[in-house]
């Protein structure tokens, strides 16, 4: 729910998400039924990891590359510290 005074301004739009920026500040991701409210920040660590869970989707395999196992998520990806930012 919109706060008094607010408004949101659409960022990006496409079939199965939206992204919005409040007037106060927040950003909305929103994907179907759900919205999640976040920082410009852990906006851009999420893209980030969307965009290499995506690469790993689109590598060929990892026997068949000779890696014994796919890259793991970096701390760089998470929010500011590393951790999960509630």
């Amino acid at each position: 729910m919109l706060g008094q005074g607010c408004c949101r301004a659409v960022l990006a739009r496409g079939p199965c998400a939206e992204v919005t920026r409040c007037s106060c500040g927040h950003i909305h991701l929103a994907v179907g039924p759900v919205t999640l409210r976040l920082e410009e920040d852990v906006l851009r660590a999420l893209g980030h990891t969307l965009v290499e869970a995506i690469q790993q989707l689109e590598a060929p395999p990892a026997h068949e590359a000779g890696a014994s196992e796919p890259q793991a998520a970096t701390a760089a990806h998470g929010a500011p510290g590393g951790g999960w930012k509630q």
